[in-house]
């Protein structure tokens, strides 16, 4: 026992260092010009899922792939398959050139995963998930951040609500607490940009209703290339999950439910269990966020 905290000890030092944090944001910048090379040159896959944001933001009717063909994208792999608000901030970002715009949300993307990450950022990084999302351009670490940001600030929760939804069950935590007030204001936050949502472009709702149904089908079979767990199933046991969590005190299983009730299981969702990082040090919660080394904390107090 000694020698594994002696090997702990050592970690920590070595991830202390003062050269990981330039190192890190250097391997994250020729990273995102790396990506921009590839989104420039037409690479199908180089930040594919900000892609299907982008090209939904400049579309009429960005729904009409799914609702023709489902999870089938053997006639059109850009389907747009979340509710209307994001893309409706990518019809601004529509404006901007695609190159321009895969560089800048996975340059967000990054600072997301070393801010949640922390001292584990170099570890974190080399995981497979973490790889595959800062690929490919989702959303799964902006809902991480939300769900850290929204035990606090409960609002957060909107974004996880209206882009895959059902990762919201996160909000049982607040139920089960009887934390009324924090659960009122997610869900009154919700319905606020729902309805200016709903406002600017109804028709875009009436489609992705017309969406989900197809989507509904689909989903009880599994996608072929998620893991072939239902929905409900998964559903049912992070809902147990979440209320045991709530009863003991342990805000980290929340991202651990959400990642459970994804809608489909890709290896890159895997990513939200980031998330459980600083909300098992009490970051976001009763700590700051953002994650400083001991010495510079221990500088800022003899400041």
């Amino acid at each position: 026992m000694s020698r594994v905290r002696e090997l702990l000890a050592r970690l920590e030092r070595l991830l202390e260092h003062p050269a990981i944090l330039p190192g890190l944001v250097l391997a994250g910048a020729i990273f995102v010009a790396a990506q921009v090379i590839a989104a420039n040159s037409g690479q199908p896959f180089a930040v594919y899922d900000a892609h299907t944001y982008w090209l939904a933001g400049g579309s009429d009717h960005p729904y009409a792939a799914t609702i023709a063909s489902g999870f089938d994208d053997s006639t059109n792999i850009y389907k747009y398959r979340y509710p209307p608000p994001l893309a409706q901030v990518f019809v601004v970002l529509h404006l901007i050139p695609w190159p321009i715009v895969a560089g800048l949300w996975i340059g967000l993307l990054f600072v997301v995963f070393l801010v949640l990450a922390g001292r584990w950022a170099p570890l974190l990084l080399l995981l497979p998930p973490t790889l595959a999302e800062l690929y490919l351009g989702n959303v799964n670490l902006l809902i991480a951040l939300a769900i850290v940001v929204g035990m606090r600030w409960p609002a957060a929760w909107a974004f996880v609500l209206l882009t895959k939804m059902t990762p919201g069950i996160g909000l049982l935590w607040f139920a089960v607490r009887r934390e009324w007030r924090a659960l009122g204001i997610a869900m009154g936050a919700t319905a606020v940009v729902t309805i200016v949502s709903f406002i600017v472009a109804p028709t875009w709702w009436f489609e992705f209703r017309d969406a989900m149904s197809v989507q509904a089908g689909a989903a009880l079979d599994v996608p072929p290339l998620a893991i072939q767990i239902s929905l409900p199933i998964r559903l049912v046991a992070a809902a147990l999950l979440i209320v045991y969590g709530a009863r003991t005190d342990r805000a980290w299983l929340v991202p651990v439910a959400a990642t459970i009730a994804a809608p489909a299981l890709w290896w890159n969702v895997f990513v939200i269990l980031i998330a459980a990082v600083p909300l098992a040090e009490r970051r976001g919660l009763d700590r700051p966020l953002i994650w400083l080394p001991r010495r510079r904390i221990a500088e800022a107090t003899h400041a």
